[in-house]
């Protein structure tokens, strides 16, 4: 596989990952680099880069990264591989892999755009999308349920979490005043009285 090297700090507007993605597809230009068809509900656009580095750069100009994306999964699902990423947790965009990400085959899919999907053939799924459309998929049924399984799995323990540290901001506790140690070097809190 031939890739192209990301060299600007800029993002094209075309590279956009957005709730209206519903699908990112590998794509072969005719010199052989590996590129990505980004799915939506009224268009079709390629970018110049892998479907894998697509995503990095989205996540990155959001702050993260891949490697980030994939270790929050990892910890959250405590599974090791071919897990969910959460591009954006507030618009609800989820993204998950038919193969392993690594892979120059691998098509990522968001979550939300998912209506529904069944066995074509023996080795194969067939995804109806939410714009009407449909892929099939070089991907079991068993293998394809087990990856969107995870990424619902994914989306409700983020959900959770977000739920109960939420919570204990709302609590209220002790109050407490901050000042500098004698020494001047680290700060200790004084409780309220």
């Amino acid at each position: 596989m031939r890739q192209k090297t990301i060299k600007n700090s800029e993002m094209k507007q075309e590279y956009g990952i957005s709730s209206e993605t519903i699908v990112i597809l590998p794509d072969f230009d005719e010199n052989g680099f590996l590129n990505s068809l980004i799915c939506k509900k009224d268009e079709i656009t390629k970018a110049g880069l892998s479907p894998y580095d697509l995503i990095d750069m989205n996540l990155r100009f959001r702050g993260s990264s891949m490697r980030g994306a994939l270790d929050g999964a990892r910890t959250l699902l405590d599974k090791r591989y071919m897990n969910p990423v959460i591009l954006d947790k507030e618009r609800d965009i989820i993204l998950f892999p038919s193969r392993s990400p690594f892979r120059e085959d691998c098509v990522w899919l968001s979550l939300r755009h998912v209506r529904s999907y069944r066995r074509s053939g023996t080795s194969h799924t067939l995804v109806e999308l939410s714009n009407n459309s449909t892929i099939r998929l070089d991907v079991s049924f068993h293998t394809f349920n087990k990856r969107i399984q995870r990424a619902y799995e994914l989306r409700y323990k983020m959900q959770a979490q977000m739920i109960r540290f939420e919570s204990q901001v709302v609590e209220s506790g002790a109050g407490y005043h901050l000042k500098k140690s004698k020494k001047g070097l680290n700060y200790v809190g004084v409780e309220e009285k």
